[in-house]
């Protein structure tokens, strides 16, 4: 883990161990207790024979081996857990979860929260308080910022809480499902996409919300006019967990194609994606998280490339409820 200070903090990274930092006067009692032992007067040595003479040195004393040095104490496992995992229901919205473990005897009553890390512009930082009990788990919810796209720098971070007596604990959170060094590229990938290729955006769909035919998507893609060495090619679209495309036969396809190529100074192009359900199951449908995300896989300057594009409110919502409707008018 890389040392030195959290940048535009000042604050040192820590490894995984917790770091607590409390009131002064904890540290004040400690010295008045060190100080007041000193002064207990030690037992005076008893009288070991003549008075006046000198006692002869042990000869065990003499020849004793000098002892080895102590091995240092290898650290306890930290009480508190912190870890930074992102489930599927944070994904559209943009969210993380700050994962606490209390495995102290005592409740942690938390009323500040805060996740700092390099590949985010800004501190994520939640004020609602919450309570974790001994032995209990809870996961605290934070808004990712933008990210700061600096890809392949190490990643550093900290994660803060905030007790209501005062403490304050200090760790680097764990990444139990291997998400952290990824996290936040594919939107550090589609920016570039569009800084250097071509811009897209979702345009008015057309969605039949009696269910009477299938749902079809537009996306707008506007090659860049200023001077660019980068061209780029959309290949295809994929099928999401909901949702499957669909080929001119109409015929349910895992990847359809698209095969467009782009150039600097092209004219807009508008891709049509028509869909129908992936499947009829209406507490999927109602439980969706990720199903109006869609990837399409590209290449830009090259090299492949995986675009990100999440559906508008709108458009999410109006594909929900047409899913619905889409599979109640079929046999």
């Amino acid at each position: 883990m890389p040392s030195g200070p959290l940048p535009g903090s000042g604050r040192a990274w820590h490894d995984g161990r917790v770091r607590v930092r409390s009131s002064g006067w904890v540290g004040l009692a400690l010295v008045v207790m060190l100080v007041t032992g000193g002064c207990v007067g030690s037992p005076t040595p008893a009288p070991s024979g003549n008075d006046g003479e000198t006692a002869a040195p042990s000869a065990t004393a003499a020849s004793a081996e000098p002892e080895e040095p102590a091995e240092p104490e290898q650290p306890a496992e930290p009480e508190v857990l912190m870890e930074i995992v992102q489930l599927r229901g944070d994904v559209a919205s943009g969210h993380i979860e700050l994962r606490v473990t209390n495995d102290s005897d005592a409740s942690l009553r938390v009323v500040r929260a805060t996740y700092e890390s390099s590949r985010w512009s800004a501190p994520m930082v939640r004020d609602d308080e919450a309570e974790i009990a001994p032995g209990q788990r809870r996961n605290l919810r934070l808004e990712l910022p933008e990210p700061t796209c600096d890809w392949p720098a190490p990643i550093e971070h900290l994660a803060t809480l905030e007790l209501a007596d005062g403490t304050v604990l200090e760790q680097q959170p764990a990444d139990p499902l291997d998400q952290l060094e990824w996290l936040g590229q594919e939107i550090c990938d589609l920016r570039l996409f569009e800084q250097e290729v071509a811009g897209l955006t979702w345009l008015e769909p057309s969605i039949p919300a009696d269910g009477s035919g299938p749902a079809v998507l537009r996306l707008q893609v506007d090659p860049v006019q200023e001077p660019s060495e980068q061209r780029g090619w959309i290949g295809a679209v994929t099928a999401t967990a909901l949702l499957t495309p669909v080929d001119a036969s109409g015929t349910r396809v895992e990847d359809l194609p698209l095969d467009l190529t782009i150039s600097r100074g092209d004219r807009p192009t508008v891709l049509e994606v028509p869909l129908e359900p992936g499947r009829c199951d209406l507490h999927a449908i109602a439980e969706d998280k990720q199903g109006t995300i869609f990837r399409l896989p590209s290449m830009m300057g090259g090299e492949p490339i995986a675009l990100v594009l999440a559906s508008p409110d709108a458009q999410r919502e109006a594909l929900l409820d047409w899913a619905v409707a889409r599979c109640a008018a079929q046999p």
